[in-house]
């Protein structure tokens, strides 16, 4: 029987390199450890194994196998995972039929491409687009720019690219709409979502076109200024970055990147000769946007809009890029209303305004003491409130001291008190977050058991050839019912001396394997005495399942009527036996 082309192409696969190559690991015993690239966090919770080939994240509950990695971190689909990976180790795809979701995806981004050659044609060569050509033209939008970004025009009809797309290239009104270019009205009934705009063709980090944004031309107040694609199979916004994928490579180079709010804002700014530059499709800056920055550069320059909103995007922006420990710097825009007018307008202006970058903090606190008295009572409560809870956010204490020396300056106050605000303002978030922790242990969100038993599993499984005569001892009404209980008596059944997880692995059924990897990829590495380990976390696991015992036999005893003496004598020996042997573990 030929092997499955699946599991071939994995096997053959190397994770720790695929992983390794993306994200900054490091030996930890028998595994890999690093930073979980899905969410921010400081202290690694990120493993990756070699034996299991696959990884898991215990911060964010994360994981799976290299194709798994792939999709979620390079947003491919499985197919593209899996021809990527093929291609990668030399095999060829022959037996492996793609599933009907990759058909889906697949005719999905054929009709993105074809419409991003319709609205170029029609920007560039038909007549309907003189009138797009001279916007770009009047907002200083250069020919080398509308090729780069292959720039379009959608006119102003009920059905244009549609027609193009379902009458001449033959594809399905419900395919049409899957990629976000049309709007159903009815049945058979349906209109462009895009409509005399100039088009932006939004592609994701390989270069691949997941979506669209419009420009309108029409001076009609009531008209949206921009629309964007819908959420689709291909197109998310909060992990979109325009230009990103033409403007890479100087990112790199430059070791920076300038963060603007929109299409018009990032191409006058190539065409100033800033060209590390990305916008982010709005005011609201994403963790999955941070996190994509990361892999580029770790210094970022917010050029937002000057107004409220822009100005208290880039406060959110930087919770999340301190998380993630990038580097944010803040471009103060002046002598025009956003980065694409001055860019524009003044080139120079604008590369020097970049340049000119101050850190967040210095912002921060200059721009709080501009709109208040820092003399006056009222000014002072109003600019700690403003700055203490990002001040609080800085992981690096030196930096903190630095800007707790000048926000005590500009107070005229002595250092220890603002580092007191900061404690009382770190203390507060701290009795929020141990009520939140305490709310889900009374809903019963957090079981000691289960956390015990799986810390026994893992145990088990990293150490058998040591564990293996006190594993034999472990009682299974102990560890309660579910995935653990099977994986544990599963363990408890292995015969052979020598413990091979894969073999233990192919085993089971596939419902077990995220338990099993979660065991199994746990970071055992601070435990110097395994045996001893074993003993302690056994005998806490006996004594709650003993005390959980005890209070099912109370709550029993407690329920019986006056004549039920039969059954009041056995759960009163029951609750005899469970306390002696409480008794004995609590010695």
């Amino acid at each position: 029987m030929v092997m499955d082309q699946v599991e071939e192409i994995k096997s053959k696969v190397d994770i720790v390199e695929i992983i390794g190559s993306r994200v900054n690991l490091k030996k930890a015993g028998r595994h890999f450890k690093g930073l979980c690239p899905f969410h921010s966090e400081k202290s690694p919770s990120f493993i990756v194994s070699p034996e299991r080939q696959s990884y898991k994240c215990f911060g964010c509950q994360e994981g799976g196998d290299v194709l798994t990695f792939l999709q979620k971190y390079e947003g491919y689909s499985f197919l593209e995972a899996l021809e990527s990976m093929a291609a990668r180790v030399g095999v060829t795809l022959q037996s492996y039929r793609p599933t009907e979701a990759d058909s889906r995806r697949k005719r999905i981004l054929e009709i993105l491409s074809l419409a991003t050659e319709y609205y170029a044609y029609l920007l560039n060569q038909h007549d309907s687009g003189v009138v797009a050509r001279e916007y770009l033209v009047s907002r200083g939008i250069r020919n080398e720019s509308i090729k780069k970004f292959n720039l379009g025009y959608s006119p102003s009809q009920w059905r244009s690219v549609s027609d193009f797309l379902i009458k001449k290239k033959g594809y399905k009104i419900e395919e049409v709409e899957a990629a976000g270019l049309i709007i159903i009205a009815g049945e058979e009934k349906y209109y462009d979502r895009f409509r005399g705009r100039v088009m932006f063709p939004l592609r994701d980090h390989k270069g691949v076109v997941v979506g669209f944004s419009g420009r309108t031309l029409s001076k009609d107040a009531s008209e949206a200024k921009y629309i964007n694609s819908p959420e689709t199979v291909t197109y998310h916004k909060s992990q979109m970055l325009y230009g990103l994928y033409e403007n890479r490579e100087v990112i790199r180079k430059e070791d920076k990147i300038v963060l603007v709010e929109g299409e018009l804002d990032m191409i006058p700014s190539v065409q100033a000769g800033v060209s590390y530059v990305v916008a982010i499709k709005g005011s609201a800056f994403t963790t999955e946007q941070a996190q994509i920055i990361s892999r580029y550069s770790r210094n970022v320059y917010m050029s937002l809009d000057a107004d409220s909103a822009g100005q208290e995007a880039i406060k959110r922006a930087v919770a999340i890029a301190e998380s993630l420990d990038l580097s944010i710097r803040v471009v103060q825009v002046k002598g025009g209303k956003d980065p694409g007018d001055v860019a524009s307008e003044n080139p120079t202006a604008w590369r020097e305004m970049v340049k000119g970058a101050v850190l967040y903090w210095d912002f921060l606190i200059d721009s709080a003491s501009a709109k208040h008295d820092p003399a006056s009572g009222e000014g002072a409560n109003e600019i700690t409130r403003e700055v203490i809870p990002s001040l609080a956010q800085v992981a690096n204490k030196v930096v903190q001291a630095h800007y707790v020396r000048k926000l005590a300056t500009k107070l005229g106050v002595g250092e220890s008190v603002v580092y007191e605000e900061i404690a009382r303002f770190n203390k507060k978030q701290e009795l929020t977050h141990l009520r939140s922790v305490v709310n889900n242990i009374e809903q019963g969100a957090v079981s000691r058991v289960t956390e015990l038993a799986l810390y026994a599993l893992s145990l088990g499984l990293q150490n058998f050839e040591k564990l293996n005569n006190k594993i034999k001892e472990l009682e299974l009404e102990w560890v309660g019912v579910g995935a653990v209980e099977k994986l544990i008596r599963a363990l408890l059944s292995w015969e052979k001396d020598k413990f091979e997880i894969k073999e233990f692995a192919a085993n089971l059924p596939p419902e077990l394997m995220p338990t099993l990897d979660q065991a199994y990829l746990t970071d055992l590495t601070r435990v110097s005495d395994v045996e001893k380990e074993w003993e302690t976390t056994v005998h806490e696991l006996e004594e709650v399942y003993v005390r959980e015992k005890l209070k099912e036999i109370t709550k029993a005893i407690a329920g019986l009527s006056p004549s039920q003496n039969e059954q009041l004598l056995i759960l009163q020996n029951d609750f005899g036996r469970f306390s002696r042997r409480l008794s004995d573990l609590t010695k």
